[in-house]
């Protein structure tokens, strides 16, 4: 049925539900955490039994998104997949549970929306009660698909306020993975075995003059010192170790902040604006800060030559981390344009960009293929990375609901209200004795009566939220559900992840005997 089919029919005063139409579902969940996947499913069951109970609507198939962020539609695979279907005409109508469920962003929920009626297809948002192929489907559309969107802006303020606070608190956040400690309810722990490790590095490199990081690198694999992978160390892993004031005793935090929540685009700030001071308690240091200061001059003095050369190298986030082992070179980053599609970003083998000779199979290849495999390689990470900062940020704010604090809040407003009643029965005595006007025993008696009302208005506060516990409750799972969706990995925060977790990639050609074929292979290298 077309659309001009469809809307005529409705306004004739049938319902959607006395059509002939093909129709199908769309299903998302935002994590992949046991009782989401629960709700998915029954979020599969109840509509496959939705669209079959009618007798005048045709089931053609479902698609569902599992763990996947509804803030950008790009990063759905199955949700593309139903715009192009509903492009190829399987289908006339999509049904989802709410605009939320289909996308968080306005733009992108009246875009696709738009595209589908194009290609004749109407969709149905359950609970919003909106059919986009009515009159005022569009228009309230518009209006739910706002609220949704400022639903994201919010959780994403939140979790700003949050990780300012533990900032503000000196709680330590981020993941396990800093060599020579281990984290423990948002202080650090020296884990002795590593710290040998880190306080030879600083050692050798601070009074070896000679030693660079690239020799330190190899210095120590001789001596029996690998990465967790059991490669040796990278000589960037090694900068970020002499450079990390943590090792001196020093809590470093307010590094970056998201930018844009939509894009989850970080600003990462100066050395300037970090908020960075000396605390061995919860930062115990490594190395003395003599050590670490001698270690970072050598660093700084040692770079300045090379200043040109790391900013060439460092400007995308895999540059200089990509390897050809048959060449010995490294991989070079180009862009392909094309008129009628976008842009594809390439990464090629030194050797071929220089010679233009394909002698090796991995000769090139698409970065969003490696950033598929970067993804599913850091999602072990991942878990590791949400539940600690998660838990770090809960206790943070479930301090704020703490019983303690508000008995000894209300102790105090008791107390200050106990003040104002002797203050208000002194001025009675003052007036009667002849000390105080009729006219300014009225003014600063209503001026101490205002002060106890906002003093009982408090109190009052302060008893309804402490009777409403299971409220509170809900609120704190909800807001853990958020912050944790917040901290989902994606293609929007992937470069992060990189900096911080990945070495190198080693990428091969590997030969299979039995078919007489040959693939690349990619070695990935953890920090």
């Amino acid at each position: 049925m077309t659309l001009y089919e469809m809307k005529q029919e409705l306004s004739s005063g049938k319902t959607i539900f006395d059509l002939q139409l093909k129709v199908s579902y769309y299903a998302r969940v935002s994590t992949e955490k046991e009782e989401q996947i629960n709700s998915l499913e029954n979020q599969i069951t109840f509509f496959e039994n939705y669209i079959k109970t009618n007798k005048n609507w045709e089931f053609i198939c479902g698609y569902i998104d599992e763990g996947i962020t509804g803030t950008s539609s790009l990063k759905r695979e199955n949700f593309m997949k139903m715009i192009e279907d509903g492009k190829q005409k399987k289908f006339d109508l999509l049904i989802t549970k709410e605009v939320s469920r289909f996308s968080r962003d306005t733009v992108d929920s009246l875009f696709y929306t738009r595209k589908l009626l194009e290609y004749n297809v109407c969709v149905y948002f359950l609970s919003d009660n909106i059919i986009t192929a009515s009159n005022d489907g569009e228009l309230r559309l518009t209006i739910m698909s706002s609220m949704a969107q400022d639903e994201v802006r919010k959780i994403s303020e939140r979790t700003k306020f949050g990780f300012k606070r533990a900032v503000e608190k000196g709680t330590v956040l981020g993941t396990n993975n800093i060599w020579g400690y281990r984290k423990e309810k948002g202080k650090l722990v020296i884990d002795e075995t590593e710290a040998l490790l880190v306080r030879k590095i600083f050692y050798i490199y601070a009074t070896n003059g000679k030693i660079g990081l690239k020799k330190l690198s190899t210095e120590l694999a001789n001596q029996g010192y690998y990465n967790h992978n059991g490669n040796p160390i990278h000589q960037n892993t090694l900068k970020k170790i002499i450079q990390n004031p943590k090792y001196k005793g020093y809590y470093t935090g307010g590094l970056s902040t998201v930018v844009d929540y939509r894009t989850k685009k970080r600003n990462f700030y100066d050395k300037n604006k970090w908020k960075i001071y000396k605390d061995y308690e919860k930062v115990p240091p490594i190395v003395s800060e003599d050590l670490w200061e001698k270690a970072n001059k050598k660093l700084l003095t040692r770079s300045k030559s090379a200043n040109m050369y790391q900013k060439h190298q460092t400007k995308y986030s895999l540059s200089g981390k990509i390897y050809c082992e048959k060449h010995k070179c490294s991989f070079i980053r180009k862009i392909r344009h094309y008129k009628n599609k976008p842009n594809i970003v390439y990464w090629y083998c030194g050797n071929f960009h220089k010679t233009g000779k394909k002698n090796c199979i991995p000769a090139y290849f698409k970065e969003r293929d490696i950033y598929n495999i970067l993804i599913n390689n850091f999602k072990k990470y991942n878990n590791i990375y949400k539940n600690e900062i998660c838990n770090d940020l809960m206790d943070l704010y479930t301090s704020f609901f703490s019983i303690n604090k508000n008995t000894e809040y209300k102790a105090k407003l008791q107390n200050q209200l106990c003040i104002l009643k002797n203050k208000k029965d002194k001025l009675l005595d003052l007036a009667l004795d002849g000390f105080l006007s009729k006219e300014d025993l009225v003014l600063k008696n209503t001026s101490i009566e205002n002060e106890i009302f906002t003093i009982n208005k408090k109190l009052n506060k302060i008893e309804i939220y402490k009777s409403d516990i299971k409220k509170q409750n809900e609120y704190l799972n909800t807001l853990k559900e958020n912050i944790y969706n917040e901290l989902e990995i994606s293609y929007a925060n992937l470069e992060d992840y990189i900096d911080e977790l990945l070495d190198k990639i080693i990428v091969k050609e590997k030969v299979d005997n039995t078919q007489n074929k040959s693939r690349i292979e990619f070695n990935i290298i953890l920090v």
